[in-house]
């Protein structure tokens, strides 16, 4: 018996080294198509890398966005800074609240804002996190807040994209990384922000249905809030609009936002601005550049309104 364990010891000793040099190597030198178990493409989209770049020089900003996509499309710092405020953008892609836990232990205090502003709705919460942890590993730095966030998921993609992007930072691969400005029809404004070139939402069909909650978001959500108190920083909670047929479609809007007006202070700009799916959408969660340029503009009316001061 002691024999056969340590002959499956020698052999774990054996595989676990091999898999992670084949994995590193078949990752780096082949497309994303063949390798579907990793994410080995850098700089590829939503602009994280070059966001998280730019951290060093946004430090002590008066506002401070996390979230989703919602988040980085829908709040542009040109038009913050023309009322007088600073900001910076910290969302990423399909973002839930795993992985806001691990962007905000790396960086809200080395940001140090004044105030946050977390963006949040019922289709953050019914995210698994999987396919932003995939962005996070690939396009930011991996420390120990990415490894609990990968061992969280307990996902293989997650695990593969750790190891292997956890090799090309220590090797320094990705000092040799430059993302472009623009791709995709995407343009990058310093300060966090996306902004499309899309103007109209093609409308379709939204099924109706929930937005199926995920109890471990709501924990993990709960605890970033405790963050924040615990480092004094005061926080809304906030929910960008979305287009009225998508909104419609879904029959606990009203249970999901008094869940989150329970969590903290929570404020839901869902018709609080008079908006056409079709000329103020890019798609049925975004919306485009005129658009957001209303919305920023009635969010800080809001901020005043509430006394909000920096």
């Amino acid at each position: 018996m002691k024999k056969f364990i340590l002959n499956i010891v020698k052999f774990l000793g054996f595989l676990i080294p091999s898999y992670i040099i084949l994995l590193f190597i078949w990752s780096f030198f082949m497309p994303q198509f063949m390798a579907k178990n990793v994410r080995n493409k850098i700089a590829s989209y939503g602009h994280l890398f070059t966001r998280v770049q730019e951290i060093k020089t946004h430090k002590n900003p008066d506002i401070l966005f996390i979230g989703s996509s919602h988040s980085y499309r829908g709040f542009d710092p040109r038009v913050f800074s023309k009322m007088g405020y600073t900001t910076f953008n910290l969302g990423s892609s399909s973002q839930s609240p795993i992985n806001s836990k691990a962007l905000l232990h790396q960086y809200l205090t080395e940001i140090n804002p004044k105030f946050v502003v977390y963006e949040i709705c019922g289709e953050t919460l019914e995210t698994d996190g999987v396919e932003s942890s995939l962005d996070l590993l690939s396009n930011n730095k991996i420390d120990e807040n990415a490894f609990e966030m990968a061992i969280s998921l307990n996902n293989i993609r997650t695990y593969n994209t750790l190891i292997y992007n956890y090799l090309r930072q220590k090797i320094g691969f990705n000092k040799f990384v430059s993302e472009p400005k623009k791709q995709n029809g995407n343009q990058y404004i310093s300060g966090g922000y996306v902004e499309s070139k899309y103007s109209k939402n093609p409308l379709h069909e939204e099924k109706k249905g929930k937005w199926n909650l995920i109890e471990k978001e709501i924990d993990i959500l709960k605890e970033n809030i405790s963050f924040f108190k615990k480092n004094k920083i005061p926080f809304i909670l906030v929910q960008t609009p979305i287009s009225k047929k998508m909104y419609e479609s879904k029959t606990n809007n009203k249970e999901t936002e008094m869940l989150l007006s329970k969590l903290g202070k929570f404020k839901n700009f869902q018709g609080e601005i008079p908006l056409n799916d079709t000329i103020d959408f890019y798609d049925s969660n975004h919306l485009n550049q005129e658009a957001v340029v209303k919305f920023n503009l009635k969010f800080i009316d809001y901020l005043k309104s509430q006394n909000i001061k920096f």
